[in-house]
């Protein structure tokens, strides 16, 4: 367990600044989490077309029914199948498997009465509750430097998030904001799990309940509702090739993989540049353009997010520099 705390501690650097040549195997990690960032991004827009033409809890047993496949043929065929016999692997990847159905689930359906943006903004509202939540858990102590990155990153989304003239909370938005609560304890539990045991197996048996998940949730629904299903239509095959194998296989698995060098707070800060990512995806496809507020709501999730990253005694350092040259400039 030392030896995992060290790593992480090491890895608690910011990508932005990170040099363009090999990264160190240590740096890797946070390299990695940064590119399932993007990826992640990319799928606000990706689900946004795809809820037209197929049911949200549909779509999310049929992106994760996808990882589980290609992943349970990865086991069979680099003969680690055994691995799914691990002690307690089919209850942690339970907890978590439930978790990212209701994610998916909610998240998308949200999407059907909200924007792309909205739902990214709102999604990264995990970031703030991560470090809270975990508190009252009593696995963590607030720090001063985290407080003040929390702070930050807290007005940039609200920045990011506020539209003067709103009366009203949006139903989309705030199925958004309960996905983000989830999203929250779904990443806590996570990152304690991938401790306990080896990731595949966490990964395979996670996605394989939240495929039962979101099919059992679909006849629920449509139990209560009485309404026919939406039928899956041709046309969506793209997005949930996308969805599963990179939005889901591809970013879980290096997710997790990721978070036993990378500590769980600072993966979930590296995620509050999620909604950037996914405003630049909106603007490209959807032309959807950033306003003031927006603007400046992104400079703070970034200062946010590099302030936290950067070791303390650097800060320290880069202090004591910007307080002698502005000495020498008096």
């Amino acid at each position: 367990m030392r030896k995992k705390t060290r790593l992480a501690n090491r890895s608690s650097c910011s990508p932005i600044f990170m040099k363009t040549t090999l990264p160190s195997r240590s740096h890797l990690p946070v390299l990695a989490i940064f590119l399932c960032c993007m990826v992640w991004g990319t799928t606000f827009v990706i689900v946004k077309d795809a809820v037209t033409d197929i049911d949200p809890f549909l779509l999310s047993a049929f992106r994760n029914l996808l990882a589980v496949i290609v992943l349970f043929i990865f086991l069979l065929l680099s003969k680690k199948i055994a691995l799914l016999k691990v002690k307690n692997g089919v209850k942690y990847g339970a907890i978590l498997g439930v978790l990212l159905g209701a994610i998916y689930a909610i998240q998308s359906t949200g999407l059907i009465y909200t924007t792309s943006n909205h739902s990214a903004f709102i999604s990264c509202s995990a970031v703030v509750m991560v470090p809270i939540f975990m508190y009252f858990m009593g696995w963590q102590k607030f720090t001063l430097k985290q407080v003040f990155a929390i702070m930050v990153i807290t007005v940039g989304l609200f920045l990011l998030t506020f539209k003067p003239g709103l009366i009203h909370f949006n139903y989309g938005d705030f199925l958004t904001f309960i996905a983000a609560i989830i999203c929250a304890i779904h990443l806590i539990l996570s990152g304690h799990f991938v401790r306990k045991i080896d990731f595949l197996p966490l990964i395979f048996y996670q996605f394989l309940f939240a495929t039962l998940g979101s099919f059992i949730g679909l006849f629920i629904k449509y139990l209560i509702h009485h309404q026919e299903p939406i039928l899956f239509n041709s046309a969506v095959i793209p997005n949930v090739l996308y969805l599963g194998l990179l939005g889901t296989l591809f970013c879980y698995f290096v997710t997790v993989w990721g978070q036993k060098h990378v500590s769980t707070v600072y993966t979930a800060l590296i995620f509050s540049l999620e909604p950037i990512f996914a405003s630049i995806v909106s603007f490209i496809i959807l032309g959807e353009v950033f306003t003031r507020n927006e603007i400046i709501g992104a400079i703070s999730i970034f200062i946010g997010v590099v302030y936290y990253s950067l070791p303390k005694n650097l800060v320290i350092e880069t202090i004591n520099k910007i307080k002698k040259l502005i000495h020498l400039g008096e």
